[in-house]
């Protein structure tokens, strides 16, 4: 059969890293019989798409034609290809192979994205290159980025924001009397999972009864390309509020607007996409009167406000301000980069084990032999049992898990006490959102569909923050 149960497998279960933690796990596959290959490979890559269409349309009579217009622009953040092993002779014995992975994402990267005409998109992936041939067994497997923005950067934007407006039905002799609403926020930055607590009175002295009240996270995206640009808008959350009778008023307290997992505003250090987020507060009147409107600008970041969690803990007496020295390459267990290795990636471990249990005496150089039970289920699906070898039964076993990776923490020094969860966004509800559906109308890419990335849905941190 060649190469069987070839997997990828991240340490961090979640698939989701801040930008400037270590990406690790391990890259498994069994072979039953000699196969015949230049080496194992693997591929860290991170990238921004986008592409959109539009029609013109130029002449007129017999000359009248329309022309489809392609805009389209990339980034490409990393893209890194390194040989895990070359076989000996060119070829690959019967055997369970692991082969460990480490490298460090780049600090200024923006965050995993996808929209309706352009994505961020990161991802490992790893093949076995048969000898002779342009043919390779691949293996691919996603993860999600998430930016660092800190809201602690930004200490004014926990102030609340009051907005204020007003507006009559009718005209000439037939106006009525105002209806005013006065409405405030408790700050303008918040992290996902929190809610935006409204408050405020709305006076009605109108003679016309208010159909209801809509409140609306609304997600704004730019995308950018050959000096031309495309702006989507989309209602990320929305509630409502009961109806409010002519002569009346409605009086709001701390009413929740619930911020579900969501891409950071701006999308910092991409050139092509970028995001920003509004409250637009709606109060309705029936039938074909324009509704009166309130709009707060809403920023979304990475790391909550620290004053909701309490003292941060101490910091070295030589870090520097901001955030804790990522682990260098020197730790205990690594071994100095290669000349003309790329900046930002972190180095192997030293040695060939990683944690697992040496290949016995005849065994093919540089591996660990594969787990013993059957395969766990992985992101990328479930894993049948692993074959039986012949002449490989008394293989020693290792554990399916990487004990000597360096940690990736949840989040980056010094707020390594906050401990989110990863989700993805599920779309307009009216209820917290269970993290477990996809997000439809993602702009397609071949190779994203020959590894099975195209329905990949980024994760974001969700935090669990009571509101003071």
């Amino acid at each position: 059969m060649g190469i069987e149960n070839f997997v990828i497998r991240f340490d961090n279960p979640s698939g989701g890293y801040y930008a400037g933690q270590i990406v690790s796990g391990i890259v498994q596959f069994s072979t039953t019989k000699p196969y015949n290959s230049d080496g194992v490979f693997i591929r860290y890559m991170g990238r921004a798409d986008v592409h959109w269409t539009e029609t013109r349309t130029t002449g007129t009579g017999e000359n009248r034609r329309t022309e489809t217009i392609h805009y389209s622009a990339h980034e490409v953040y990393f893209d890194q290809k390194l040989c895990l092993y070359s076989p000996p002779g060119g070829n690959l014995q019967p055997y369970n192979y692991s082969f460990p992975f480490s490298m460090q994402l780049p600090m200024h990267i923006p965050s995993s994205f996808i929209g309706t005409v352009g994505k961020i998109f990161y991802q490992v992936k790893a093949n076995v290159h048969r000898s002779g041939m342009h043919m390779a067994t691949n293996v691919a497997l996603p993860f999600s980025v998430v930016s660092i923005k800190d809201l602690n950067l930004y200490p004014q934007l926990q102030n609340p924001v009051t907005m204020k407006n007003n507006k009559t039905f009718g005209a000439l002799f037939w106006k009525s009397k105002p209806l005013t609403a006065q409405l405030s926020i408790n700050k303008q930055a918040f992290v996902s999972g929190e809610n935006i607590l409204v408050s405020g009175l709305i006076n009605n002295e109108s003679d016309v009864k208010i159909k209801e009240c809509e409140l609306k996270l609304i997600k704004n995206v730019q995308y950018y390309a050959r000096g031309s640009s495309r702006r989507d808008k989309v209602t990320v959350y929305k509630c409502t509020q009961p109806s409010i009778e002519k002569e009346s008023q409605a009086n709001w307290v701390n009413v929740p607007v619930f911020v579900p997992c969501l891409p950071p505003s701006g999308l910092d250090g991409c050139n092509i996409i970028t995001t920003d987020y509004i409250l637009l507060v709606r109060i309705v009147p029936p039938g074909v009167r324009f509704a009166l409107e309130l709009t707060f600008t809403i920023t979304i970041g990475t790391i909550p406000f620290r004053q909701q969690l309490g003292p941060p803990p101490p910091m070295p007496g030589s870090a520097g301000a901001g955030y804790a020295p990522m682990p260098g390459p020197t730790g205990p267990g690594y071994a100095p980069m290669p000349s003309g290795a790329g900046a930002g990636y972190a180095p192997m471990p030293a040695g060939n084990n990683y944690g697992y249990a040496p290949p016995p005496p005849g065994a093919p150089g540089g591996y660990a032999a594969g787990p013993s039970a059957p395969y766990l289920a992985c992101e990328a699906g479930p894993v049948p049992e692993k074959p039986p070898i012949p002449g490989n039964s008394s293989f020693p076993s290792a554990p399916s898990t990487n004990p000597s990776a360096p940690p990736s923490a949840p989040v980056p020094p010094p707020y390594g006490d906050i401990q989110p969860t990863y989700g993805v966004y599920l779309g307009d509800s009216n209820e917290p959102p269970a993290y477990d559906s996809l997000f439809k109308g993602s702009p397609s890419n071949k190779e994203d569909e020959d590894d099975g990335g195209k329905n990949y849905q980024p994760k974001y941190p969700s935090f669990n923050i009571p509101p003071k």
